[in-house]
């Protein structure tokens, strides 16, 4: 019979998840659900639990926190399959953005109001419904203490420049969650931060130029509210790119309103571009942010692929 994980990370969400799990555990256990448990004791943890999991012959796994542990979990278990096809995710929403969530079972509108639930995603997980999901691939320089050199996967959203900023300040704000948590993080952000210059290619096409951020995403929300690619699709086999251009505190203040409402697409100080394959390059540091983790910091060139239909999630 095949076997299933629960990886619970306590503090997530600010502990949010540990004073939920008796109720989630009890919801799961009533509707016949066994499984296993184990809970991450240190940054990153996830990852070695999941791998390990995936070798000791757990077909599902389920993550319970935030969009930080899914990515933990997610890179466990398609790095026990070196990149290939691998078993079955659920997810259940108890962090502070928990935007990956939103591309399940469908895609989430702009201005839904429907945020993720934690027992909506547990009546998803007794019913077991799965499909396939694409997969970012990203490798760069400087990676981040106990982030591998080799590569990093992400499932919903990555960027660079201001919004990687932001991800990092988010983590100094203790007394928040979610969406506002992500907005006193970027007005921290407008305190300080400089423009780089990149050179961006996606598959043929070339952009040269100063951006405030770009994003290579394969889910449509970060930052708890932030809908930064709202068409994208996380089994279309393509990554959708956003590049800003390279913004003042004012242009990004009367830029954010659209990006929080997903209606930026068609603003000049926008590009939008798909493709399968991104080299970002930039003589400035740049950090990289993906899933709400910083995986990589002083970046000077930067290489994202796509991994088509290489994880199954349950729906």
């Amino acid at each position: 019979m095949a076997k299933t994980l629960v990886i619970l990370n306590p503090v997530s969400g600010n502990g949010h998840a540990e004073k939920l799990w008796p109720q989630i555990e009890a919801e799961l256990r009533r509707g016949g659900f066994d499984f296993d448990l184990a809970r991450t004791t240190a940054p990153r943890g996830g990852v070695a639990l999941a791998e390990h999991a995936k070798q000791n012959g757990y077909e599902t796994l389920v993550a319970v926190g935030g969009d930080g542990t899914t990515n933990e979990v997610a890179n466990g278990m398609v790095r026990a399959s070196a990149g290939e096809p691998t078993g079955i995710l659920g997810v259940i929403p108890v962090g502070s953005g928990n935007d990956f969530t939103k591309m399940l079972p469908e895609p989430t509108q702009p201005g839904s109001g429907n945020p993720p639930n934690w027992r909506t995603s547990v009546k998803q997980i007794l019913a077991a419904q799965t499909r396939w999901i694409d997969v970012g691939k990203v490798t760069a320089d400087h990676p981040a203490s106990g982030f591998d050199a080799n590569g990093h996967y992400y499932v919903n959203g990555l960027d660079t420049g201001f919004g990687a900023l932001v991800a990092m300040h988010a983590h100094e704000i203790p007394l928040l969650q979610g969406f506002p948590m992500y907005l006193a993080a970027v007005l921290k952000t407008l305190i300080k931060y400089s423009v780089p210059n990149v050179k961006i290619q996606v598959d043929q096409s070339m952009l040269e130029q100063a951006s405030t951020m770009i994003a290579v995403s394969n889910g449509r929300c970060i930052g708890g509210g932030f809908w930064i690619t709202p068409a994208a699709l996380n089994d279309d086999g393509m990554l959708d790119v956003m590049v800003a251009q390279g913004l003042g505190r004012i242009g990004i203040l009367s830029l954010l309103p659209k990006v929080m409402k997903g209606t930026h697409p068609g603003d000049p100080r926008v590009t939008f571009k798909q493709g399968v394959r991104v080299t970002i390059e930039s003589t400035d540091p740049l950090a990289i942010e993906t899933d709400g983790e910083i995986p990589f910091i002083d970046a000077h060139h930067i290489e994202i692929e796509l991994l088509p239909k290489r994880l199954r999630v349950i729906v």
